[in-house]
């Protein structure tokens, strides 16, 4: 299976990129640290998240956010020059399927996104779509022309070095 989790810190802003026909893509880098001390390394990971996630990670989290990805590897052929020679690496990335802040360094206030019907991932009947707006979480508003919302900011609780327990 290839399935691959990350816990690393948004070394950018994710970048949003809308194509010709309106598909969303947006592009990160996770920087995933291991080791300690003098043995410590970076390893820094190019992902990608499509849709709607790629809408709602560009909208909710900043660099330096702590994140959980969730995804699969790809990798792809990239010719480079090092020391003025050529070189054909084999180059890694992960398309995400999952992404959200690590709650272990951070808090999140999370709220349903509320979509078009013709921009919804699945249809939705008519006494849940009345219930959700009369529950008050839904929220309206947010990306242009979307028609959708993502408040799920993550803020950094730089005090907090303990486990909480």
């Amino acid at each position: 299976m290839n399935t691959v989790s990350l816990v690393g810190n948004l070394t950018a802003d994710p970048v949003m990129h809308v194509g010709s026909s309106n598909k969303k893509r947006t592009t990160f880098t996770v920087a995933v640290n291991e080791g300690q001390g003098e043995e410590e390394r970076a390893h820094f990971v190019n992902c990608t998240a499509f849709g709607t996630l790629a809408e709602n990670l560009s909208d909710s989290l900043r660099k330096g956010n702590r994140v959980v990805v969730i995804g699969r590897f790809n990798t792809y052929k990239k010719e480079v020059q090092i020391d003025g020679e050529d070189k054909h690496l084999t180059m890694l990335s992960v398309t995400a399927s999952a992404v959200g802040p690590d709650l272990r360094w951070a808090t999140a206030k999370v709220s349903r996104v509320v979509r078009d019907k013709d921009e919804a991932d699945e249809p939705e009947d008519s006494d849940e779509s009345s219930s959700k707006a009369s529950s008050g979480n839904a929220k309206a508003g947010g990306t242009k022309g979307s028609g959708s919302s993502a408040s799920s900011k993550a803020s950094s609780d730089a005090d907090d070095d303990d486990d909480g327990f």
